[in-house]
């Protein structure tokens, strides 16, 4: 197993909690996914999809596909999710699927980072182009700002409670410039975290958004649009939040 598949099978549930119940939903978020699959109605496929958070919006009649490599996530999808999206276990570097047998393709939230090694990102964007139709189109979603981010020490996060439930997280964020990384080193304790405290160190690639349009290009996917936030607004280098990369599998 990936040492970061082993990342995720220990964080995965953490990460699910605090997205549905310490930090507010993003609205603009869903929002937006759900606009991005209306307008690529056919076969999809997400990777990284996670706990299925977004298999309610991107579930349509068409074959919709939830590619996860963490066993921990699936266990976490509700009865409603299964019965919307199919949920495969795997790796985008090795999709599980024949060629040119998709419409649409997405990674979304930042998962792209997840992937430390630039080779094994160039792996997925080939087999994204293998996977699509001519003409099929693929969407990534990227945060070029991880690599200004200011480093900081043992930072409390927050500190839940209700009932008889407890979470606490304190964090410290560093930059490692020779892995071309950043690093959340995350300390948790609480009533939902059974060993009491667990120390988790989630490493991030840090990619510019040259890097990103170059791999994906040279893995034969034409770009067509470049969005700086779920609102669609055009991309800017020092004020948009994220980077929104729509390509296009070419027709040779």
């Amino acid at each position: 197993m990936k040492p970061e598949v082993d990342l995720w099978e220990r964080y995965g549930p953490l990460f699910s909690i605090e997205e549905k119940l310490i930090f507010p939903p993003d609205d603009r978020e869903l929002q937006f996914y759900c606009e991005l699959r209306k307008r690529h109605p056919g076969r999809c496929m997400e990777i990284g999809a996670g706990d299925g958070r977004l298999a309610g919006v991107l579930g349509n009649d068409s074959l919709t596909i939830g590619l996860e490599p963490s066993a921990a996530m699936f266990k976490l999808w509700t009865p409603d999710n299964r019965d919307t999206v199919q949920c495969v276990r795997g790796l985008g570097q090795q999709l599980p699927l024949p060629g040119s047998s998709l419409d649409f393709i997405l990674f979304p939230y930042n998962g792209i980072h997840c992937i430390l090694d630039r080779d094994e990102r160039k792996t997925l964007f080939s087999e994204v182009a293998r996977v699509l139709h001519p003409g099929g189109k693929f969407f990534a979603e990227t945060c070029h700002r991880f690599d200004t981010r200011e480093d900081e020490e043992n930072i409390e996060r927050y500190h839940y409670h209700k009932d008889d439930f407890s979470l606490r997280l304190v964090e410290t964020v560093s930059h490692d410039r020779e892995r071309d990384i950043i690093s959340f080193d995350m300390k948790y304790s609480g009533s939902s975290v059974p060993e009491g405290t667990l120390s988790i160190v989630l490493e991030l690639a840090l990619i510019s958004a040259g890097e990103l349009l170059h791999d994906i290009r040279e893995a034969g996917l034409n770009i067509v649009s470049i969005r700086g936030d779920y609102d669609f607004s055009p991309w800017d280098k020092q004020h948009s939040p994220r980077l929104l990369v729509l390509a296009e599998r070419s027709d040779t």
